[in-house]
């Protein structure tokens, strides 16, 4: 069987799948609950010294996730200095990460300071959250909260500056999706503010989804609208994810829109370290979890893979070989290969050509001179029937 324990920030994890700050991370019993269920750490849900109310409705699914507009943990800081954190690491099985925001950097160091002192094994620092100033401003009238610069990374640094002296654990960033084109330069910016590792990333937007039976929008604030989470933003915040471990050397955590063992490994080719799973919790229950790190080893198995260090970053080795070999983009027509012993004659490859290139009579047939080497039947194969030698 695959290993798949690793090592984040000095910290030995018997899988890589942590359990992000949502609604999983709500207070203590639910946090032992999700260790319980397999995850090797979950985050709290944000602790500020203010808890704001959320909005009501405060999460609709949507086709590929959901919008959500919870800005953080309901409960009061005392709650989780004087019960919630302690309760959570002596009766609990995964690692406390201390998920945590600051009106100011002094702020949130104190706030830091607290919860490491209650027993926290990590500091998350969240960055930019992007339907929040609109909402808080409408709750509280008068309120000046400025919506930030999303290139002004001095607040960030400060924070963490101030948060490394008062604490003695490890200090995790957490970048929005609002910096999805500017990536690179956060990525820099957090390792020169000496912190320990970057997440990514947090909910995109803002989004909306509309009942249309009332024409209302599904989430309850000023306009509706909520950051964006789920299988949606995957391809992005997995781009996200190679594009930080490309540019700095510090570890990461994935996180977004991960449904499958097959997408915690994809994380882990792109550079992360640990996956965060989140918004599949969220709508298939706890058990998920268990199912979904049960499967890690499997896949791992099923492809060849001994350990998580293998084939951590193996994705930017191959684009490395690519630029080595002068393949960085191929424009020839490549044909699928069709292995007759895995395909069903499903014929999802035959709906899905637009070049009508297959044909399926008892077996799949492709054209060589019809194909246009587009390789999306590849992708939707459900039986990993097709495939193509590019490289």
């Amino acid at each position: 069987m695959a290993d798949i324990k690793t090592e984040f920030c000095g910290l030995p994890f018997d899988n890589p799948v942590i359990v992000p700050a949502g609604a999983h991370g709500r207070d203590a019993e639910t946090i032992i609950s999700v260790g319980k269920a397999g995850a090797s750490a979950v985050c709290t849900k944000t602790i500020t010294s203010q808890a704001p109310p959320d909005v009501k409705p405060c999460f609709s699914a949507v086709k590929a996730g959901m919008v959500n507009s919870v800005f953080g943990s309901d409960k009061a800081a005392e709650y989780w200095f004087t019960e919630g954190i302690s309760k959570a690491k002596e009766e609990g099985k995964a690692y406390v990460i201390a998920n945590l925001a600051g009106f100011s950097p002094e702020e949130a160091a104190e706030l830091a300071r607290k919860a490491v002192g209650c027993g926290a094994d990590m500091i998350e620092m969240p960055t930019h959250c992007p339907h929040m100033g609109e909402i808080l401003t409408a709750m509280f009238p008068g309120l000046n909260m400025p919506e930030p610069k999303l290139t002004d990374l001095d607040p960030m640094k400060r924070s963490v500056e101030l948060i490394k002296k008062a604490v003695d654990v490890p200090v995790i960033v957490k970048l929005s999706g609002s910096f999805s084109n500017i990536v690179k330069e956060w990525a820099l910016g957090v390792k020169d503010s000496g912190a320990d590792a970057i997440a990514c990333s947090d909910a995109f937007g803002p989004a909306l989804s509309i009942d249309i039976r009332t024409g209302q929008p599904a989430l309850g604030g000023p306009r509706g609208v909520g950051g964006l989470t789920g299988p949606a933003i995957m391809p992005i915040t997995l781009r996200m994810v190679m594009e930080i471990a490309m540019t700095v050397d510090l570890p990461i955590i994935g996180v977004g829109g991960v449904s499958s063992a097959e997408d915690v490994l994809q994380y882990i080719m792109a550079g992360a370290t640990l996956v965060g799973v989140c918004t599949h919790g969220h709508m298939k229950g706890l058990k998920s979890y268990s199912k979904l790190i049960k499967n890690i080893g499997k896949v791992m198995d099923d492809n060849d893979y001994d350990n998580l260090d293998d084939i951590r970053g193996l994705t930017i080795r191959k684009i490395d070989e690519r630029s080595k070999t002068g393949k960085t983009a191929v424009t020839q027509a490549i044909v699928p290969d069709v292995n007759h012993k895995r395909c069903t004659l499903c014929k999802k490859c035959e709906q899905v050509c637009v070049y009508d290139a297959i044909v399926i009579n008892k077996k799949v047939r492709i054209s060589e001179d019809k194909c246009y080497g587009c390789g999306l039947c590849v992708s939707l194969c459900p039986t990993n029937a097709l495939s193509q030698a590019y490289y």
